[in-house]
């Protein structure tokens, strides 16, 4: 899916978010106000767990590195700092169960200083630390986290997009990460005609603005535009979802969907994690 991306303020809420893909996508659209996600990020919480979906607010302080088996990660950092370490290998390693695997430190892993607006992304069995947040005390995030499975792939390598990038990628809206399978988007949207994607799968996390956001029912005048894309003239039956800063919810492949009124704003600012069903 193309979006005419745009990547603006961040959040200062935090959240993390984490996909699963051992039972696939959730068939249904997940819609998650931003005061439960305001309310999960006092203590760190799942706001949502559905077949492998896993959305989790989170707050991230110093900790000792860890490993995951099968878990891959996009990390989106919305406030604060830390020196995030990634590679190299685990020190003192001890498995703790269901594929983590923890240790007091990494040796020899490179080390990215995060701030608000980067994007980080982590694969499968790659050792990660959060090493240093005494600047801030702490670092505000979300994490899309995707398991690995026959049917998903996901970049072998650590990819980091600093906060520069991403704000000029808001800009113009643009793809700020494309590789095996994984798009993540910054975009600013405005209204357009619905649209509907065959394999593509969808989580947005409003960064600034609102909308109106039009999801399911059925497409009047549906046109194929592309491959696996359809756009059409209206939505007939769909649900209406008024979207601010804050707040997530999840588009399942095959599901019309548009971003129906932005008046109050002129536009709305978001992420888009998107993966492709195999």
């Amino acid at each position: 899916m193309r979006y005419p991306l745009a990547l603006a303020a961040m959040l200062s809420t935090v959240a993390l978010v984490t996909v699963g893909m051992a039972a696939g996508f959730p068939p249904r659209v997940h819609y998650i106000n931003h005061d439960k996600v305001t309310a999960a990020f006092v203590k760190g919480e799942r706001v949502l767990e559905d077949e492998g979906l896993i959305v989790i607010a989170n707050r991230g302080v110093q900790r000792g590195a860890e490993i995951h088996a099968t878990t891959n990660h996009v990390f989106i950092i919305q406030d604060g700092e830390a020196e995030f370490v990634t590679g190299g290998k685990l020190i003192e390693p001890k498995e703790e169960g269901s594929g983590q695997t923890r240790g007091t430190g990494i040796e020899g892993g490179v080390s990215h200083h995060l701030s608000k607006g980067d994007v980080i992304t982590i694969p499968a069995k790659t050792p990660h630390q959060w090493k240093d947040t005494s600047k801030t005390g702490s670092v505000g995030y979300f994490a899309v986290n995707f398991e690995t499975t026959a049917g998903f792939r996901f970049p072998p390598a650590v990819h980091y997009v600093d906060h520069d990038k991403v704000a000029a990628a808001f800009v113009k809206g643009g793809r700020i990460i494309e590789d095996q399978g994984l798009i993540v988007i910054a975009n600013r949207g405005l209204q357009r005609g619905p649209e509907m994607h065959d394999n593509t799968n969808h989580v947005f996390i409003i960064a600034d603005g609102e909308a109106e956001f039009v999801t399911g029912g059925k497409m009047i005048d549906g046109k194929v535009i592309e491959r696996g894309q359809t756009r059409g003239a209206s939505i007939e039956g769909g649900a209406s979802h008024h979207l601010t800063k804050g707040d997530v919810i999840t588009i399942p492949a095959k599901t019309p969907h548009q971003w129906k009124d932005t008046s109050k704003t002129g536009s709305v600012g978001y992420y888009a994690v998107n993966f492709d069903s195999n």
